[in-house]
This record gives C-alpha cells, sequence and structure tokens, in this order.
C-alpha cells in the first residue's frame, strides 16, 4: 500500500531535474534571428536560436540567472535590453527538462552578432518546420506571435 501511496504522489508530481534551459530569442522588425543548429554540419543544416543555456536551480522570478545567461554572450550582443519572459514548457529532446523561453527585443539588427546568424521572417519558421531544431519547431508559433507584436509595439 505504501508503494502505490509513492507511486500515485510521482505520478502526479514528478520529480523534477535541477537544472532548467533558458533559451533567448532575439526579435527586431518583425524577425527572427537565428543560427545554424550546433549539431549539423553544415550553415544551412537546419535552424535554431542562437543562445540556449542549462542552468541549475532556476527562478524566472530572478533576474539574475538571465543577467548572467546574456552576460556570457556579450561578445555578440550589442544591447542594453533583457531578454523577458515569454513561456515556459517541457522538452521533447533534453529528457523532459523545463525549458524557459525569453524575448529579447532588439531595436537594431546590428544589436547583435553570431558566425551564420540571420533574421529571417517568422512566417518562414512556421512554414518551413523541417528546416528548425524540435524545439524551434514547438516554439515557432509563439515566436511569430512575439514578432509580430514586434511590428505593433516596437522597443523604445
Amino acid at each position: 500500500m505504501e508503494e502505490e501511496c509513492i507511486m500515485k504522489k510521482n505520478v502526479l508530481n514528478p520529480p523534477t531535474s535541477p537544472t532548467s534551459i533558458i533559451r533567448i530569442a532575439p526579435v527586431c522588425n518583425g524577425k527572427i534571428y537565428v543560427t545554424p543548429h550546433p549539431t549539423d554540419k553544415e550553415a544551412s543544416a537546419s535552424w535554431d536560436l542562437p543562445i540556449e543555456e542549462q542552468v541549475e536551480h532556476f527562478s524566472p522570478k530572478s533576474e539574475k540567472s538571465i543577467r548572467k545567461v546574456k552576460e556570457r554572450y556579450k561578445e555578440h550582443l550589442h544591447t542594453t535590453a533583457l531578454p523577458r519572459f515569454s513561456v515556459k514548457y517541457r522538452s521533447a529532446t533534453h529528457n523532459g527538462q523545463t525549458v524557459y523561453l525569453y524575448i529579447l527585443p532588439l531595436s537594431q539588427e546590428n544589436e547583435i552578432s553570431f558566425h551564420h546568424g540571420q533574421f529571417i521572417a517568422a512566417e518562414e519558421i512556421v512554414a518551413q518546420p523541417k528546416r528548425c531544431s524540435a524545439n524551434l519547431e514547438k516554439e515557432s508559433e509563439l515566436l511569430a506571435m512575439a514578432a509580430e507584436l514586434w511590428k505593433e509595439f516596437p522597443p523604445l
């Protein structure tokens, strides 16, 4: 009986990993900045967001962790803007780890530079899911909405 209670508790409240994944989507002029997927051999093989970090004991209520992630990429980011929390979900590709997706609103496209990086229309990501990493494919509709909002209400 005790074993059955423990099993039910784990089904209702599965143990969570202390490691979470932070993904940051730079958005400018209604476009999303992508780079080649890190595991691909060719630059044009598939797209993914340029910033993805595994963080221990992450709390989205604290700006400290997100500032640290942004600081690690400071040679690629030329903006004072902070990423804004967007959504949380379970990753299909990272053993069910929690993924926190952030949007980094950019005023100008030259505020970011990664090797082989490019801004592409959100519609292109939605229309070509085979060119996207599994996480980017899952995030594509949300990112399309964020890009559209950027067009309507650009950052100051």
